[in-house]
């Protein structure tokens, strides 16, 4: 996944921004009283620059949080380092790829394994799905069992069969520079192999007028179906407790934007 890594290594520095100003957070909370409930501790995989990692340590819990990508962990250890002490001593950040990492004593640790907005998505192929899995299944909790939850979009059939979508999708202003900044984003669609290739490009206006633009990245990322993934689970020695349509655990149903799962190991 070296691709994946320089994407975010090169995204970090418009990351935290952009989602702020999307205000791309509702899932926090979710994922924030999942931690609590579970009691910790937490393993989260593709952490990025702690937009989940951090609310669940400020909340009392304990977390481990794994990325690829060196340039968001930089971010994620900047801003740690801003926080009280007891919110740093709750959180524990490694580099590493979620379908081959394993922490340190952290075989059977984990009450809950988390993959949050929409990070197992960057997995293209069959085998790099079971190899997550079982990276979950090595970490999480057997007695008494602990969860694994995720989420994913729900595809819209419509959109993918449509022309390529060109938009700036997120427009700013930067506080501490004053720059204005928009993102533009393309979503090119493929069918057959159930992927979107997604890019992004920055068009900066500085205080004084000037104006640049800062070179597209570019990732692809794969679309599931809700028998897709339970069939996945299954194979790997899961079982589904909870299938959910949004953050505020609305049953899955035909309206649904997300698909977003609990799971835990079957009784082997």
């Amino acid at each position: 996944m070296t691709s994946l890594a320089h994407f975010y290594d090169r995204f970090a520095a418009f990351y935290d921004g952009d989602y702020e100003a999307a205000a791309y957070h509702h899932d926090v909370p979710f994922y924030v009283e999942l931690a609590r409930e579970s009691g910790g501790p937490v393993l989260e995989l593709g952490c990025g620059t702690g937009r989940v990692v951090l609310p669940i340590a400020r909340a009392g819990v304990e977390v481990t949080g794994v990325d690829l990508s060196p340039g968001m962990l930089e971010r994620l250890r900047d801003t740690l380092a801003a926080e009280p002490e007891e919110v740093r001593r709750r959180v524990r950040v490694l580099e590493g790829d979620m379908r081959s990492v394993r922490v340190p004593d952290g075989e059977a640790a984990f009450a809950l394994v988390t993959a949050p907005f929409r990070v197992a998505q960057h997995l293209l192929a069959r085998e790099d799905h079971r190899a997550w899995l079982r990276t979950v299944a090595h970490h999480l909790h057997r007695d008494p069992p602990g969860h694994l939850v995720f989420d994913v979009f729900q595809p819209d059939f419509e959109q993918i069969a449509d022309s390529p979508v060109v938009s700036v999708d997120i427009e700013r202003r930067e506080p501490e520079t004053g720059r204005r900044i928009r993102r533009v984003s393309r979503a090119d669609h493929h069918p057959t192999s159930q992927t979107l290739d997604v890019s992004f490009e920055w068009l900066i206006e500085e205080p004084g007028g000037e104006e640049r633009t800062e070179r597209a990245l570019e990732t692809t990322v794969r679309w599931y179906t809700r028998g897709e993934i339970e069939c996945l689970l299954e194979l790997e020695g899961f079982e589904i407790t909870d299938y959910w349509g949004d953050f505020e655990r609305t049953p899955f149903g035909p309206d649904a934007e997300n698909q977003v799962v609990r799971a835990r190991l079957r009784d082997r």
